[in-house]
């Protein structure tokens, strides 16, 4: 444990550059015992938050996806059980990571490539589904990321992304954050000898939108909500999106097919 790199955070999740570089620093670390991590943390319910991610998407017999910040794979093998005639590749930054993933991989119709979801490198228009745990907060540009998500979805293409979600009171903030710190960076200790490993989670949310805010991106980038859910008190929340068409100002408005209304829920 001694050979660790230095972890801690100072100002280098402030600029997208160095939040990039330092993602792949600490993901690295965190591999190895990753799916570990976000057992003991989420206290068993990670997996059933995926699940609810992968069950809140449509009906479709052999759509194009693509999970970004795939991890070591756990959506990416659950869009494949959803989709069995699909195609699933799964994005993410850090080579142990994936590493991880290729290990834990018998699909034949998921693979995973090394990149970066902010500029991933597939064509434009590219998948149906789009989709993303803990991505949006870990993205090096948050903005970049949605707008990358947008250009690679088909028109009418769904996203969905669970994540922590930060509330709008400043001091439920500050009193999540403290929270956050003690616990992960608990964790962080027990499997790593070092707090900065999870305690990472409480640090990135200093820096992402409030709930309110994170709606206000996702409208101004082109996506509409199509439905919501929050886990865990509020503390995180799976948001599912519909790309929006650009409508030419010469098309009269249409009514035959109006999108579904968001719905809110909470466990």
């Amino acid at each position: 444990m001694n050979d660790l790199p230095d972890l801690e955070f100072r100002d280098r999740l402030l600029f997208p550059e160095s939040r990039k570089s330092y993602n792949e620093l600490h993901f690295g670390v965190a591999a190895s015992r990753y799916d570990l991590a976000t057992r003991a943390i989420s206290l068993g319910r990670d997996a059933a938050w995926k699940r609810r991610l992968v069950n809140a998407l449509p009906a479709a017999a052999a759509p194009s996806c693509a999970d970004l910040a795939c991890g070591t794979g756990d959506v990416a093998f659950l869009l494949s059980e959803r989709y069995p005639g699909g195609t699933i590749v799964g994005l993410d930054l850090s080579e142990p990571m994936l590493a991880e993933a290729v290990k834990r991989n018998s699909r034949g119709n998921v693979r995973f490539v090394k990149g970066d979801m902010c500029a991933t490198g597939f064509p434009g228009g590219s998948f149906d589904i789009v989709t993303g745990s803990y991505a949006l907060r870990n993205a090096p540009d948050l903005g970049r990321a949605l707008e990358e998500t947008r250009r690679i979805l088909k028109p009418e293409g769904v996203a969905a992304f669970l994540d922590f979600s930060k509330p709008a009171n400043p001091l439920l903030q500050r009193l999540q954050r403290r929270l956050l710190w003690n616990w992960c960076g608990l964790w962080g200790f027990l499997l790593h000898r070092t707090r900065y490993v999870h305690g990472y989670i409480a640090e990135s949310l200093a820096t992402f939108p409030d709930r309110e805010e994170l709606r206000r991106l996702i409208a101004e980038r082109g996506f509409e909500p199509v439905f919501s859910r929050r886990f865990f008190l509020g503390m995180l929340e799976l948001v599912v999106l519909r790309n929006r068409p650009v409508i030419s100002r010469l098309d009269p408005p249409s009514h035959e097919n109006p999108p579904p209304a968001a719905d809110t829920a909470r466990e």
